[in-house]
């Protein structure tokens, strides 16, 4: 399998554009959207846009540090995996001191963000830096490493809806009451599914490494549970639709969603092309997030 969403071709030259690659910059699209929700949902209308701008910033810098961390971990085995091998950090088209001082940048400024979004995502900040971070460490360990990887997802969620709320609410008890938890739940389920499209093609190898997926441990089985996985969250999008007052347009996204992800799985099942079953749900993630926004900001009523 030679699809690999952080390689380079042969033919790159530009600088800006290894650094992108290696950033898998795209994929900033998975988590914009579902950051985007959370805020919304959290407080049933618009938030604002200074919040908005440093909830990009705060996730553009964490999904920097969290994803130079990813390639730097892994370099070694990369280096030994066919299809990661063109990537910018094997290949020293990034060198490793460059990657530190990204990590070492990007980590700070999410954390001077932090401070400027409110107190309560200023003093959780570590806690999401430190899931972020140890994600490509737990596959040395457990199966499970699947869902550490979707929980960051989830955090998007949950980090969007923190920004906005403790804008008014003092207590984190509140704020933690607020949070839309159907969507966090069902954004992890649908994050495990796909992360389960980057490892299916890899079982072998991770075997052979000794790493640790449900790819691994479930064998032909683990598409089927990848699809579980994500009808699962479906439902829970769509409970979240209901029990937060959501409109048609919220619904109408929440079932595009699901059916994107559903062709997504019949492109890895059917015609064996994980790579755009991986990239549909980056469409999928996108529907929705701007689907229950929109829907927010309407506010038309089912």
């Amino acid at each position: 399998m030679s699809w690999d969403p952080g390689g380079l071709n042969k033919n790159t030259r530009s600088k800006f554009y290894v650094i992108l690659r290696f950033l898998r910059i795209e994929q900033t699209f998975f988590s914009l959207p579902m950051a985007y929700l959370g805020a919304f949902v959290a407080i049933k209308g618009i938030s604002p846009i200074s919040t908005l701008i440093l909830i990009f910033l705060a996730l553009f810098f964490l999904r920097t540090a969290g994803m130079t961390n990813d390639n730097l971990a892994d370099v070694e085995i990369d280096a030994k995996n066919p299809r990661t091998k063109n990537r910018p950090l094997v290949t020293g088209a990034i060198k490793i001191s460059e990657a530190k001082a990204m990590i070492t940048t990007s980590l700070i400024l999410f954390f001077i963000t932090s401070y400027f979004v409110n107190i309560w995502a200023f003093i959780l900040s570590p806690i999401v830096a430190i899931i972020v971070m140890s994600y490509p460490y737990m596959k040395r360990y457990t199966a499970f490493a699947n869902y550490h990887l979707a929980s960051i997802q989830g955090l998007a969620v949950f980090s969007g809806a923190v920004a906005v709320l403790g804008l008014y609410y003092n207590s984190l008890v509140q704020i933690l009451l607020k949070v839309p938890w159907f969507f966090v739940i069902g954004t992890i389920l649908w994050a495990a599914g796909f992360d389960l499209y980057n490892h299916i093609p890899d079982a072998e190898f991770d075997k052979e490494m000794g790493l640790h997926s449900f790819a691994v441990v479930l064998g032909r089985w683990a598409l089927t549970f990848a699809g579980l996985n994500q009808l699962f969250s479906v439902v829970l999008d769509l409970l979240g639709d209901l029990y937060y007052g959501l409109g048609p347009i919220a619904i109408f996204a929440t079932i595009l969603h699901g059916l994107i992800m559903a062709y997504a799985y019949y492109l890895a099942s059917q015609k064996n092309d994980f790579g755009r079953a991986f990239y549909y749900n980056i469409y999928s993630s996108i529907v929705l997030g701007l689907g229950v926004d929109i829907d927010v900001v309407l506010g038309i009523p089912f």
